[in-house]
């Protein structure tokens, strides 16, 4: 990992504050998801010929979209879930959900044409922790087997998204999540 230093008008530092503090997380670690989900939706592949250059409209990517939409992190979480779930069953054990997640990693991947290890990248502490969560890759899996607590953490880490994480779940593993209420 690198570290680097990076200027924000007050502004954009206030607005990261606040969104930050809307997911109780120290506002570098939220800097930090915002910008890799950035990076990951880029592609760039330099030319090394100057005639394609000027027969190019743009060799730059397209800038950032700032859509009012889940974050890349959620997307891709939400994704892999489903398919963990495309039976509309919860796996009963561990090893079997491990499998399932293994193979959903791969099928997401594919379908958005991404790297596999992108996808498995969102499972991690740095993208799916809080403050008073002791998250690994072992947790998370283990929560397949409990769709409430990984929806409930979900729900926790993503404020914005809770209804849609919320009819996702339902979606996923229908009449299991009937009651709009058992996340309170």
């Amino acid at each position: 990992m690198k570290i680097i230093k990076l200027p924000l008008s007050d502004s954009a530092y206030q607005k990261a504050l606040d969104l930050a503090a809307a997911t109780a997380i120290p506002v570098e670690a939220y800097l930090l998801t915002e910008i890799q989900d950035m990076l990951d939706k880029r592609t760039y592949t330099p030319t090394t010929s100057k005639h394609s250059a000027e027969n190019s409209p743009s060799l730059l990517p397209p800038g950032p979209n700032f859509r009012a939409t889940m974050p890349d992190t959620l997307e891709q979480v939400l994704a892999v879930s489903e398919y963990v779930y495309k039976d509309k069953v919860v796996p009963v054990s561990e090893m079997y959900a491990g499998n399932l997640f293994r193979q959903a990693v791969l099928v997401v991947s594919e379908k958005r044409g991404i790297n596999a290890t992108t996808v498995r990248d969102k499972f991690n502490e740095r993208r799916l922790g809080l403050p008073d969560v002791n998250l690994n890759l072992d947790v998370i899996i283990s929560w397949f087997c409990k769709p409430e607590m990984l929806r409930d953490h979900l729900c926790r880490k993503f404020p914005n998204c809770v209804s849609t994480i919320q009819e996702r779940f339902a979606k996923f593993l229908p009449g299991r999540f009937d009651d709009a209420n058992d996340l309170n």
